[in-house]
């Protein structure tokens, strides 16, 4: 594995980009690989440890060059976060020669606010202007419990990303209203009776995706807590309920979808 820490400024702020690229070997060679950044989730307040390094990990183990972010929060506003996850886009498709990664497969996934931020890679206009320059879009997206619109249940994250100051240009942040044609494929899982992040928000943004006839996989698993993350030992040492051996499936069905597109 080849290993490094990327700090990514914007401002007063930065975040912090964790590499985990693929070593090259004689005896496993390879022509190129998929990438995937990790955007955990913490309500737009912190960064999540349970969806940042160990997910990272487990896309690192199906081969993919790994990457997760530490991106600024509050009392960092919006844009700030938006920017700094396209400057970490940009970056994996910078490094996609050194790295033998496949520059037409580089996603990217969130959880629950890290998952409303993938999101907005997804949907942010083409034109807006705190991104322009960067290549930030990602070609396919895995979301998992994400927060999609402040109308659907889940108040502070927004609370935290705008301060409470938000204005009509930022209308765009409700994600289920602007799904564009642009919009990569979409891998969207959630739990029905979570409890924090309502499942509704996931039902929306497929629905959107489905009204532009755009890729998608949608699952909702039965039942399960917010925050699952991968939903194995690793993550339930404080929360047993985490460990769900039908959940944690997800990372199958969200690999065989980002490598059938």
């Amino acid at each position: 594995m080849k290993y490094e820490e990327i700090a990514l400024k914007y401002g007063e702020y930065a975040g912090t980009l964790y590499v985990y690229e693929q070593s090259d070997y004689k005896e496993m060679p390879v022509g190129s690989r998929p990438a995937m950044l990790v955007l955990p989730g913490g309500a737009y307040a912190m960064c999540s440890d349970r969806e940042c390094e160990v997910v990272a990990m487990e896309f690192f183990n199906r081969g993919y060059n790994a990457y997760a972010l530490k991106y600024p929060c509050a009392p960092a506003r919006y844009p700030v976060q938006l920017v700094v996850a396209a400057m970490a886009m940009d970056t994996i498709r910078k490094r996609a020669k050194s790295a033998k990664t496949d520059p037409r497969r580089v996603f990217a996934s969130g959880f629950s606010a890290g998952g409303h931020l993938c999101a907005s890679l997804a949907n942010c206009p083409p034109d807006l202007a705190e991104v322009k320059g960067y290549e930030f879009r990602p070609d396919g997206i895995v979301l998992g419990y994400p927060v999609i619109s402040e109308r659907l249940g889940e108040k502070q994250s927004f609370l935290n990303l705008f301060g409470g100051a938000r204005t009509a240009d930022c209308d765009w942040l409700e994600l289920d209203r602007s799904v564009g044609a642009y919009n990569p494929p979409a891998f969207i899982w959630t739990t029905a009776d979570d409890g924090i992040v309502p499942s509704v928000n996931s039902l929306a943004y497929a629905a959107a995706y489905a009204d532009k006839g755009l890729k998608y996989e949608l699952h909702v698993f039965r039942t399960g807590p917010h925050g699952m993350s991968v939903a194995d030992s690793r993550v339930s040492q404080m929360s047993p309920e985490c460990d769900d051996p039908c959940v944690a499936r997800w990372t199958d069905y969200a690999d065989a979808f980002l490598r059938s597109i």
